[in-house]
């Protein structure tokens, strides 16, 4: 059953007993290894036998599963593998590899334990080496499980041609395909089944509930060790099929997240004609509304999300529905996350930008003097700026960056890490600090922004962190560069 969490479905296929004898023999050989890897290490050997079990059913069948992974990180950091690089080795996405090897036991041991494991840890290190040498002198007369690639591909056409399949695959890449797979997922679901609870008179049985945190989830969060949406990865297994139409059909997926709706019936009662608080307007098939004839003309109004795939609007998860809104449709308006009081507008970063003289990120002293400078430059009144008096918004030397191609929430603050930024016009730059902190700005999604520190990273403001053992020794400044913003990606998930 640990095997066949990856596959489509959960299904048996008879090349199993091989795969599974594989993954207890690498289990076997781990054990012989006779490491501490402290407390999570049985936890941390299984997780790695499975996962290099499902990597080597996987090529050898090449499935598409890690060939779409690996090119999906040659486009977005010139590298067919994070963190393990080998110039020298020649590299085949369809053959066992030690860089991915490497890279599989490191994810498996990031995953099973609550801090980050260096790249270069010698455990870790033998536990790849005893596993790739199992994996390459097997590879020759392993069974090629036609079956697993098969039904991905099925899974593909079927999602290229109706909505409730599509949602199929995303469901499969969010939960159990063993790339992409993670605990942060799973906690995301369970976050959304928490909140679920809190409308238990719509949503009774728990089994809706969970289905309420699935549908939202595959469509709202990034995950994986890219912090992708699933989406992103569907599209690119089905570019390695050759699926390249279906691919951008799937990349052009539009969604509207949870949100109010006026309504009215048309067509006959054929299709609803939508209105969304903030404005929008979309025409849904009257199939798409979960509730029979007799009350749908009860309504004027819902709650739900909606999904625009192949060219049509698709209702997705549950819908709330709500009877008389037009007669509060100004109240649901001025709740709507994007509304604009009359007379007000979204403050963009090519606005910030002149009024600052064209500079990105600026430093001060303290919250006084950055205080002064944004009612200053900005217009800001002191009452307008009382947030940055919360609790949690403390440390020296307070910083401000603009993001230039924001159209709104173009401001961002960041306190404590000025001492980590080595721009020559930073005063407060402290390389001894630097050494030790500058990598915790990776995590730490909550005192500095993931904008905010690409643009440090385009700039190379970071320097000191490449002399952590989170990057391999081995790699040279540029794949170091390039395995930076993979890490970026890595640490903050959903919140990249």
């Amino acid at each position: 059953m640990d095997l066949r969490q990856s596959h489509p479905s959960m299904a048996a296929y008879d090349t199993d007993a091989y795969y599974t004898k594989l993954a207890n023999q690498l289990l076997d050989d781990f054990k012989r290894l006779r490491l501490d890897l402290g407390e999570q290490t049985s936890s941390i050997m299984w997780l790695s036998a499975v996962l290099l079990a499902n990597y080597m059913e996987d090529i050898v069948a090449d499935s598409g599963q890690w060939r779409s992974f690996s090119a999906l990180c040659q486009q977005m950091f010139g590298q067919a593998v994070p963190l393990y690089h080998d110039a020298d080795a020649e590299y085949y996405p369809d053959e066992p590899c030690f860089e991915a090897v490497r890279f599989i036991v490191w994810h498996a041991a990031t995953e099973k334990n609550d801090s980050w494991w260096n790249a270069d840890d010698e455990s870790l290190r033998r536990m790849a080496t005893v596993a790739f040498e199992r994996l390459d002198s097997v590879f020759e007369q392993s069974p090629i499980n036609d079956e697993l690639t098969d039904d991905i591909n099925d899974m593909l056409q079927q999602a290229s041609e109706d909505f409730q399949k599509m949602r199929v695959a995303l469901i499969w890449t969010f939960t159990d395909c063993y790339l992409t797979r993670s605990v942060a997922g799973e906690n995301l679901i369970e976050k959304r089944m928490k909140e679920a609870e809190d409308m238990s008179e719509r949503m009774p049985a728990e089994s809706m509930r969970m289905f309420y945190a699935i549908m939202h989830s595959i469509f709202a969060y990034k995950i994986g060790p890219l912090a992708l949406k699933p989406k992103e990865y569907v599209a690119a297994l089905m570019r390695t099929k050759s699926m390249l139409h279906e691919a951008q059909e799937i990349m052009d997926i539009e969604v509207l997240p949870m949100g109010y709706y006026r309504f009215s019936i048309e067509d006959n009662g054929q299709w609803l004609q939508l209105l969304s608080t903030n404005g929008k307007k979309i025409r849904v098939a009257r199939d798409e509304m979960t509730v029979d004839d007799e009350e749908l003309h009860k309504l004027d109004g819902c709650c739900a999300i909606f999904v625009k795939y192949l060219s049509n609007w698709h209702m997705n998860g549950i819908m709330i529905p709500i009877e008389n809104m037009a007669n509060h449709w100004d109240e649901f308006v001025k709740e709507d996350p994007n509304y604009k009081p009359e007379g007000t507008q979204d403050v963009t970063g090519k606005m910030l930008l002149k009024r600052c003289g064209g500079k990105e990120i600026h430093y001060f002293e303290n919250r006084e003097v950055m205080k002064d400078y944004l009612m200053k430059n900005i217009g800001y009144r002191s009452e307008q700026l009382d947030f940055l008096n919360r609790k949690g918004l403390t440390g020296k030397h307070p910083l401000f960056f603009i993001d230039k191609n924001a159209q709104k929430f173009a401001m961002h603050f960041s306190f404590g890490y000025t001492p980590c930024i080595a721009d020559p016009t930073n005063p407060y730059y402290d390389a001894t600090i630097a050494q030790d902190e500058a990598i915790t700005m990776f995590w730490n999604d909550q005192s500095i922004s993931t904008e905010a520190i690409l643009y440090l990273l385009d700039h190379n403001y970071l320097p000191d962190i490449y002399e952590e053992p989170l990057f391999c020794s081995e790699s040279s400044p540029e794949e170091k560069q390039s395995d930076a913003r993979f890490l970026l990606r890595y640490m903050r998930k959903e919140n990249y």
